[in-house]
């Protein structure tokens, strides 16, 4: 019985002790490991343009216990180019977890697109003088505007300011026929084509819809803008 209290009282000392450590892994080698692993998430998918990542806090010198460490860095499914993107750390000794340190990273990724050499209103077609090339922080879409074909002869349909990038979403085709415009009614039925004299009725862009009067027959019909000239009627 005695030797149980004594066996009993020594493991309790034991843990009382303060703890022992091997060794010291700084800060810098976590921080490192988890740039790495960001890195290599953003080539995983697709990400090559030039890029600048940043923590916004310095990870802290960890006092080990002896074995083999290993650090694997977790990255989280979605990375944000306007937003923080949090980071976790989780150092291993003999395959066990001892600590997680966690980050938040800000990751700058950068294009060369578009953007307006001066003021785009609304309703003013566009060239190619009213724009450069500039490369700057995108903000993860896709839509940035690149070669001026895409957008050439569109309209803003929302004011633009100098220097701003520009997204095909901020353009639209400009009005291509306006209310009392005579047309050609181009008619499709079942592959038969005919066409017709028509008056519009309401103002319509290429590619919308519009309502044309056909003047032989006086009938309404819904029509598809195709240029400024003429209207495609299919039956």
């Amino acid at each position: 019985m005695k030797k149980f209290f004594f066996v009993a009282a020594l493991i309790l000392m034991m843990s009382l002790m303060p703890r022992t450590f091997a060794f010291t892994i700084s800060g810098a080698d976590i921080e490192a490991i988890a740039l790495q692993a960001v890195e290599k998430t953003l080539e995983e998918r697709g990400e090559t343009r030039r890029h600048e990542i940043f923590f916004t806090q310095r990870a802290p010198d960890l006092k080990l216990p002896e074995g083999v460490v290993d650090i694997k860095a977790h990255i989280p499914a979605q990375i944000s180019y306007i937003s923080l993107t949090p980071v976790r750390a989780i150092v291993y000794v003999n395959g066990r977890a001892q600590r997680t340190v966690s980050f938040t990273a800000t990751i700058k990724v950068y294009d060369n697109v578009l953007v307006a050499n001066h003021d785009l209103r609304i309703e003013t077609p566009v060239t190619a003088a009213d724009f450069r090339t500039a490369e700057i922080a995108i903000d993860g879409r896709n839509e940035y505007v690149k070669d001026i074909a895409e957008v050439e002869g569109l309209v803003p349909h929302r004011f633009i300011r100098a220097g701003s990038p520009v997204t095909k979403s901020y353009f639209q085709q400009p009005v291509a026929v306006n209310t009392g415009q005579r047309v050609n009614i181009i008619l499709n039925y079942r592959g038969i084509k005919a066409s017709a004299k028509g008056i519009v009725m309401s103002r319509g862009r290429i590619g919308s819809l519009v309502k044309v009067k056909n003047e032989t027959s006086e009938k309404i019909l819904t029509a598809k803008v195709i240029d400024s000239h003429t209207v495609e009627v299919t039956m």
